[in-house]
């Protein structure tokens, strides 16, 4: 019996021998376990994310597109697109507007769009917010999700005119674009309509309020 039980105690020795010698064996087993469950629990978490959340990713995708848009833009041009013709007491009496070079600001941003609005994007949700618990809501790392996005925009501008103290008035020229965006995925299905305004020009007027011609 004792000549059987031998090579099982050597054997065993030299398991134990082997594992002690190699400690980063347990070491990658247990970052492989829990890369799977991680892997698994992220699947399971995306699963439940709410609708909120993704229209959310969404309408902040929408409004970085159309910041970069309006500012590739306005990097092309130089000089201001309204000025002022004063009367000899120095008071403005004509505003002139460059339609010309707003026009071509206004098609470049909706050609932009057009492209930046078409395809995959990708938003991101904070981890804590798929732990359904409201402690972590908004904490953590974020985690990207991909949309098959489609949109489409139309942009205008307008003017403002906004008292800024005794007998004196802001003129301002805005820029208005409009989102209709929605996303075509299966699986984080959502629709977006937002807008943004930017001011494009903006001038104090003392006294009356003259009239706004184009050149």
């Amino acid at each position: 019996m004792l000549y059987k039980t031998k090579p099982v105690l050597w054997f065993s020795r030299r398991l134990r021998g082997n594992r002690s010698k190699n400690p980063f064996v347990k070491l990658l087993l247990l970052f492989l376990a829990a890369v799977i469950c991680g892997a698994i629990w992220s699947e399971v978490a995306l699963s439940e994310v709410s609708g909120e959340l993704i229209q959310e990713g969404a309408r902040g995708y929408v409004l970085e597109c159309i910041s970069q848009a309006i500012d590739a833009e306005l990097a092309e041009e130089t000089g201001p697109f309204i000025e002022a013709q004063r009367n000899p007491d120095g008071q403005i009496e004509i505003m002139n507007a460059d339609w010309e070079r707003l026009n071509r600001v206004r098609n470049g941003v909706l050609n932009r769009l057009a492209s930046s609005l078409r395809g995959k994007a990708t938003v991101y949700v904070p981890i804590g917010s798929l732990t359904g618990i409201g402690l972590f809501n908004g904490r953590g790392f974020s985690v990207p999700i991909v949309l098959q996005m489609e949109g489409s925009a139309v942009a205008e501008f307008s003017t403002d005119l906004i008292s800024a103290g005794v007998n004196q008035t802001c003129h301002r020229l805005v820029l208005t674009v409009r989102v209709n965006a929605c996303s075509q995925s299966k699986r984080f299905a959502t629709e977006v309509e937002t807008e943004s305004a930017t001011v494009l020009a903006e001038t104090v007027i003392v006294g009356e309020v003259p009239k706004l011609f184009s050149r």
